[in-house]
């Protein structure tokens, strides 16, 4: 029979595992289930024995957060709204919170920006390729919505593309749009689109 401390450990559990999952792929969401409570208990005997005690809460929050980036969401990037909706923590804080992550380990966030950029330009690719086959190309946009960290790949990506392209042959760059909240929005002609696709299947935007 069990325990009523046992009972409301699973209680608790679930209910960060909820949290936990909004927004979450499902490679997250399976990762959540088995790595979740070992994670909580490592963070919690880490500050017991003073192996990792911090001057500020807001170093704890930062190093909390980072070990759950690095164990758990493997293929997001810190974002402000995410963290905000999974840990409570003030839309504001979340903001700083995730600009620091990302500034201070820019190289694995990158990964993770770069794998979103790649999804959310799929989602256009078979749209796209059809206006390349009617010759518009150049004409048909498509609204993409980016994390920031996302955007400034696509910068990256595209920036790169241009410099080695004559004038003439260079695809017109995505074109900022008025957005809400953390998201950034633009849009994205056609050929732009394919263009920056094919750089990120073949390496050249890297």
């Amino acid at each position: 029979m069990a325990k009523p401390e046992d009972d409301a450990r699973k209680a608790l559990l679930d209910r960060a595992q909820a949290l936990l999952s909004n927004d979450a792929s499902p490679t997250v969401k399976k990762s959540l289930k088995s790595n979740l409570e070992p994670l909580a208990a490592a963070l919690l005997l880490e500050w017991i024995v003073g192996d990792k005690r911090f001057e500020s809460q807001s170093q704890q929050t930062e190093y909390w957060l980072s070990r759950f980036y690095e164990g758990i969401f493997v293929d997001e990037q810190p974002d402000a709204t995410r963290i905000y909706e999974r840990f409570g923590i003030n839309l504001a804080r979340a903001g700083y919170l995730a600009r620091l992550l990302r500034a201070r380990r820019a190289s694995q966030w990158r990964q993770a920006a770069r794998a979103e950029l790649k999804t959310q330009l799929e989602r256009y690719k078979a749209r796209a390729e059809e206006a390349r086959k009617e010759g518009q190309g150049h004409v048909t946009e498509f609204d993409v919505s980016l994390s920031p960290g996302a955007a400034d790949e696509m910068r990256v990506v595209y920036d790169r593309l241009a410099a080695f392209m004559a004038e003439r042959e260079r695809p017109k760059p995505p074109k900022a749009k008025p957005g809400f909240g953390n998201s950034r929005w633009f849009g994205v002609p056609a050929e732009t689109l394919l263009s920056i696709l094919e750089a990120i299947a073949t390496g050249d935007g890297i």
